[in-house]
């Protein structure tokens, strides 16, 4: 049995979609298919604003086929938090650059347990269920946020969905 049949059976029930402001850092166009595993196309950075978006595309499609089921989707955005993400950038961003980078987390990021806060909301929030909140996306703590215009492109989600649907095939056969 997959994942989502037990998600319904359990209903009401709760998907909660990590993403990041980053997703603005996407390229142009969102995402180019054609080229998506072609590491000359595109920087680290936009790559990663690039699976963010994905992030956020996918769970509005999730949010759209489960619009009849008390299944509720949603997006979190957990704020600058002080993990250790940067600690594979030293050799993408030089020792310098993420010194710099942990200087400033250690001033303004949150603790990982503020970072939680959003995620925590959208899945045991009795507002979500009862004000029927899905496909939204929050940022600390609990406030809703519009992501970039792109992200509401259903076109583009449906076309990553598909994608993601062939690569998940192709591999399951190999």
């Amino acid at each position: 049995m997959g994942l989502l049949p037990r998600i319904k059976e359990s209903q009401p029930s709760r998907i909660v979609v990590l993403s990041s402001l980053a997703h603005e850092f996407h390229p142009k166009g969102g995402i180019d298919f054609e080229t998506i595993n072609d590491e000359n196309v595109t920087s680290t950075f936009q790559r990663y604003g690039r699976s963010k978006l994905a992030n956020l595309l996918f769970a509005k499609a999730l949010a759209r086929r489960l619009k009849d089921e008390r299944v509720y989707v949603n997006i979190a955005h957990p704020g600058y938090v002080a993990t250790e993400l940067n600690r594979q950038g030293e050799a993408t961003f030089g020792k310098l650059a993420i010194r710099m980078l942990d200087t400033l987390t250690s001033i303004v990021a949150s603790t990982p347990e503020v970072g939680a806060l959003t995620q925590l909301y959208c899945a045991t929030s009795l507002e979500i269920e009862n004000r029927d909140i899905r496909g939204r996306g929050f940022i600390l703590v609990a406030n809703e946020l519009d992501p970039n215009p792109i992200a509401f492109d259903e076109d583009l989600q449906e076309r990553l969905w598909s994608w993601t649907e062939n690569i998940v095939r192709e591999k399951l056969k190999a």
